[in-house]
């Protein structure tokens, strides 16, 4: 029987990994999506990254637009002949 190369366990049928090309049992990976455990786990760590990346972008925006708005309130105050 076939041993699987990432718990090394024997199964009776193994999936090979797209990404790496370790065989693996569908204890140790997505036979669906064809990626071993430790493919997959790379592959969720790597989105993880990325949608925390767009998160900070976007909290940085709203960050931009409450200072400028704070400015203008403080310019308002300061010269209020300008905004009549």
């Amino acid at each position: 029987m076939p041993e699987c190369g990432i718990c090394g366990e024997t199964a009776e049928k193994l999936y090979l990994c797209t990404s790496c090309g370790v065989k693996f049992c569908e204890n140790d990976g997505s036979p669906e999506e064809k990626k071993c455990i430790n493919c997959s786990e790379k592959a969720k760590e790597t989105l993880e990254a990325e949608h925390e990346e767009e998160r900070e972008k976007a909290h940085e925006g709203e960050e931009t637009e409450k200072e400028e708005e704070e400015t203008e309130e403080e310019d308002r105050d300061e010269n209020p002949d300008d905004y009549k």
